[in-house]
């Protein structure tokens, strides 16, 4: 008899894909984790899972891993935690369509090409009548001068796929345009996130993210994220967070300090902000996923989409939805992977302000240390603080977020929150050799 077992698919975290794997055992469900050839034994030693490791990461080769696994199991459900690009393909569209196959739970593999490729989800907004920026795509000198007609100053240059804020810049003339994109051409291959940044095609458009960039208006107004939950019919907002502290330098945008509840928006500006969110993963046709919708309330009090994620956000996210909502991530993403039913969380009724805050490496380098995590553990106020490399580790930061540490905590005030921030940032040092 073929037992049942539930199938987690990713290339480059097996970290992440691992916590998930974990917690669907504990709620006794076999799992098998489909991981890299490169992953070693000692990295998988004492795993409570079944490991299969693969190097053939095409359509045709997931298939073939898949039917594998069916020769002596019965998949629940097949997922993927991250599903970003690699060489063969957009593993999430990848494995949405080893789901739609089988008959099983998944997000629609067009949806997930629209939400990771930023081009495409801004000309889907305009063609279903949903605001957003003027934009075009740069490749050479003729579309850089075709861009700034088009577009206007001051814009924003920055890579039609990627994560981390990486390569984003602000123009303000026809000569930092050609500085940006020179600069994005000679170093993109040496960024930290460049193995993500993939040639792809959808429906007759080709896209090499390495050898082109997306000029879009630059967008004024406070900075906000709305975390949704896409059922199969239904999109619900969650959660608003209010970024208080982004830094925007010459090759990368860092969001060093976010809040909860807003602070910056009203209670009917809140709303705006969520129906918009909405009615953007709505067009995009996003389902059976978490996503992370990033946008400002402009000037004009009109909200204005930067990118959407089709998964859920980083930094202290998952600690946010946990503390607000009492909505645990690991346990609704396996939940959809099954198919099982979803309640909608009841809105909190807070007390005080929660903040995430992250401390990134402004250069590349090799972490040597992270000194002062213990001491600002004991912050009043402090929930949780993580350094997450060891020393010896290469880390990212010259174009690019990267979190080396991040917190999560609470207090009665913004002045209070401020102050536990500021607090952390002169405790904790993040040492890195060059």
């Amino acid at each position: 008899m073929k037992t049942s077992k539930l199938v987690l698919i990713e290339k480059y975290s097996f970290i992440t894909t691992s916590v998930i794997a974990r917690e669907a055992i504990k709620l006794g469900i076999d799992v098998v984790v489909i991981v890299p050839d490169t992953i070693t034994d000692s990295q998988v030693a004492g795993m409570p899972f079944h490991i299969v490791r693969i190097s053939d990461w095409s359509g045709i080769g997931l298939e073939q891993t898949i039917q594998k696994i069916e020769q002596d199991s019965h998949i629940i459900g097949i997922g993927s935690i991250l599903g970003f690009f690699t060489g063969e393909g957009l593993l999430g569209a990848q494995v949405a369509e080893l789901c739609q196959s089988r008959g099983l739970p998944h997000i629609p593999a067009e949806a997930l090409f629209l939400a990771n490729n930023k081009y495409l989800m801004r000309q889907t907004l305009a063609q279903n009548g949903i605001y957003t920026v003027r934009h075009t795509r740069v490749y050479d000198e003729e579309s850089l001068l075709q861009a700034a007609q088009h577009v206007g100053f001051p814009l924003i240059l920055k890579p039609v796929v990627g994560l981390g804020s990486s390569f984003i810049s602000v123009c303000h003339n026809i000569d930092d345009m050609r500085r940006v994109f020179e600069h994005y051409m000679q170093n993109i291959a040496d960024g930290y996130y460049a193995h993500f940044f993939c040639d792809h095609e959808f429906k007759g458009q080709y896209f090499d993210p390495q050898h082109e960039m997306l000029a879009e208006a630059l967008i004024d107004g406070d900075e906000i994220s709305v975390e949704c939950l896409c059922t199969e019919n239904e999109v619900w907002p969650l959660i608003v967070h209010d970024k208080l502290d982004v830094t925007q330098e010459t090759y990368c945008s860092y969001e060093n300090l976010l809040v909860t509840p807003p602070v910056q928006l009203n209670e009917q500006e809140q709303q705006q902000v969520m129906s918009y969110a909405q009615d953007i993963l709505q067009a995009l046709g996003l389902r059976n996923c978490f996503c992370h919708v990033e946008m400002r309330l402009d000037s004009q009090k009109r909200p204005s989409v930067i990118e959407v994620n089709p998964r859920i956000g980083g930094m202290r996210v998952k600690d946010s939805l946990k503390s607000l909502l009492a909505l645990d991530y690991g346990q609704v993403f396996i939940d959809q992977l099954l198919g099982k039913e979803i309640k909608r969380p009841v809105p909190p009724q807070i007390d005080g302000i929660y903040g995430m805050a992250a401390i990134y490496p402004r250069n590349s380098g090799v972490l040597r240390e992270v000194r002062g995590i213990e001491a600002a553990g004991k912050i009043p106020g402090m929930i949780s603080i993580t350094d997450h490399f060891k020393p010896g580790r290469k880390v990212g930061g010259n174009y690019e977020e990267v979190f080396v540490v991040d917190a999560w905590f609470h207090a009665d005030t913004l002045d209070g929150i401020l102050d536990i921030d500021k607090q952390m940032k002169s405790l904790v040092e993040v040492d890195i050799e060059y």
